[in-house]
């Protein structure tokens, strides 16, 4: 099995000789560990590790700890990790919780630590993703009950379906719920609602048979109300469906 010790350094745009400085460990040293010729002694491991801020098992080239996706957010965000950390910190104040470190933060990013569950919730709200996907998985488990939900609303049409969020009477109230839980579903999957939005009024239009400026016009006019208010608003009723149909 390849150990990880090139890649990282690679990552941190050094030669050998820069990390040997670093680490206090000689050029050609490193170069035998890096090619697997010679196996560091524990106490090593550790130092490589903690240099690189991951887990011995991870710079070995195991694979047991999955990656979370903090990392991958933050950058599409385009912040440095004392950047995001200043402002998490603030939501974290606002919500009278615990601030944290960077190094806190960045143990975090590289799965050597985890957050609790209060935090990786407030962490997805921040970063406006799930949980499990912020964890670096996929709920199928939640998705699955999505789908039921929306099998349930679509062909229950002689039945009233009433929750804490809305009343489904109507054909097009049924239409709005279905929406909700789609968009719910982006949610979980980490799509971008507006653009998957975007794309399903312009095939629509084209369904329609719209060309041209009529085209243009229609999706303006169904976008009207695809704001950031009512899309949060319709994950709130979504997910009030899914209460509803873990009720019965």
């Amino acid at each position: 099995m390849n150990n990880r010790i090139k890649e990282l350094r690679e990552e941190k745009g050094l030669t050998l000789e820069k990390l040997g400085e670093k680490v206090d460990i000689a050029k050609n040293t490193l170069s035998r560990y890096e090619s697997g010729n010679r196996e560091p002694k524990l106490k090593v491991w550790q130092k490589l590790a903690d240099y690189f801020n991951v887990s011995v098992p991870y710079l070995q080239g195991f694979n047991e700890h999955k990656p979370n996706r903090l990392k991958e957010l933050r950058n599409k965000k385009g912040m440095s990790q004392s950047q995001f950390v200043q402002a998490f910190n603030e939501l974290l104040i606002s919500k009278k919780m615990k601030p944290i470190t960077i190094p806190t933060y960045s143990r975090w990013e590289n799965s050597l630590n985890s957050p609790t569950d209060k935090v990786w919730q407030q962490l997805a709200d921040y970063l406006e993703v799930s949980v499990s996907y912020i964890k670096g998985e996929i709920d199928t488990e939640y998705l699955g009950k999505i789908i039921k939900t929306i099998y349930l609303v679509a062909c229950n049409k002689k039945i009233l379906i009433k929750t804490k969020k809305e009343s489904i009477i109507t054909e097009i109230d049924r239409t709005i719920a279905i929406t909700e839980l789609l968009l719910l579903m982006f949610k979980q999957l980490n799509l971008d609602h507006r653009s998957e939005s975007r794309e399903i009024f312009e095939k629509n239009a084209s369904l329609l048979g719209l060309v041209g400026d009529e085209k243009v016009d229609y999706i303006k006019e169904v976008s009207v109300s695809a704001t950031e208010e009512n899309y949060k608003y319709g994950i709130e009723c979504a997910k009030a469906l899914i209460d509803f149909y873990d009720s019965l």
